[in-house]
């Protein structure tokens, strides 16, 4: 009776270290599971997919990373982790947060789950049910029919090329016509003598009635331009562009019919007034005016003098 009870004994204590190690193997195995939320979405709608590992404490964990856009399905934002464990276990929780663009049944597709134990990994898979995506249209919208196609366009007949071309050749004509025209009225217009063309300028100066108006300065100015157009055309080497002193330099070698201090004070005056803005009355810009024309006028008369002169002057080698 002793020696069965030492065996028995002997027995139990060879089987305890057996299950010891067989619950030890139990409580150290990971667990993997993997849910989405919600299951049935609309085009667009976020969904999330979690993965829950289970692990002894000093396993390493690695999850997979965010899927590609395989299968109409897109990442939203970046893996989120979640810790739930303890000092004995380690409980985390990936968190994916994704959205479907097609509609249909679609499963989202990751790699397996890495846990490493003692310098081995061992592999999980992620398994996941189907998402379906259900349309945004309303629901009688599979019902409607669309429209046939239309009839593809008849091409152009060729008139449109017969057309293209007479528009081009009228154009071309009336361009043509329209600046012959203009050139034969620009040759067909006489030019104007340069006293008459100055008599003009100054008619229709003084209808302006620019000193009555506040304008002084501007009638004399305008008046000295006419003098200076008219003494530019009967003398070219008075240039409108010359300073008074430039003037009376020139006018001092020339045959001026008049005093060259005269025209000389003048053009200062005026380009006092022109440059410097000085001021001036109406009488006196009214008196510039008229000595303007007198000049004009008395360079007119000598200059037709002259031309007489010389036309009753007898010639070299003539028979009396």
């Amino acid at each position: 009776m002793t020696k069965r009870i030492v065996l028995l004994a002997v027995a139990a204590l060879c089987v305890a270290p057996r299950a010891s190690r067989a619950q030890n193997s139990v409580e150290r195995a990971a667990i993997v599971s993997a849910t989405v939320v919600p299951q049935t979405v609309t085009v667009g709608q976020p969904f999330s997919v979690r993965i829950r590992v289970r692990a002894p404490k000093f396993a390493t964990i690695h999850f997979p990373s965010v899927p590609d856009t395989a299968d109409a399905i897109e990442a939203v934002d970046p893996r989120a982790m979640e810790d739930a464990g303890d000092d004995e276990l380690i409980d985390r929780t990936a968190v994916y947060r994704l959205v479907a663009w097609d509609v249909g049944a679609h499963t989202p597709h990751f790699a397996n789950v890495t846990i490493g134990e003692g310098g081995a990994d061992q592999q999980y898979a992620v398994t996941l049910p189907a998402v379906t995506v259900k349309s945004l249209l309303p629901a009688d919208s599979a019902q409607r029919i669309p429209k046939s196609a239309r009839d593809p366009m008849a091409p152009p007949s060729d008139l449109w090329k017969f057309l293209l071309l007479g528009s081009l050749l009228v154009a071309a004509l009336a361009w043509y016509w329209r600046r012959r025209r203009k050139r034969h009225g620009m040759r067909a217009r006489p030019e104007l003598e340069p006293f008459a063309a100055a008599v003009s300028s100054f008619g229709a100066l003084d209808a302006l009635g620019l000193p009555a108006a506040g304008e002084s300065g501007r009638h004399v100015i305008a008046s000295v331009d006419v003098l200076r157009g008219y003494l530019a055309r009967r003398f070219p080497d008075v240039r409108e562009s010359l300073t008074p002193q430039e003037v009376g330099q020139v006018l001092a070698e020339s045959e001026l019919p008049v005093l060259p201090d005269r025209l000389t004070s003048l053009l200062q005056r005026e380009s006092s007034l022109r440059f410097a803005r000085a001021a001036v009355t109406v009488d006196e810009a009214l008196t510039l005016g008229r000595e303007s024309q007198a000049i004009v006028r008395d360079i007119q008369k000598a200059y037709e003098e002259r031309i007489r002169a010389m036309a009753r002057r007898p010639q070299k080698g003539r028979r009396r």
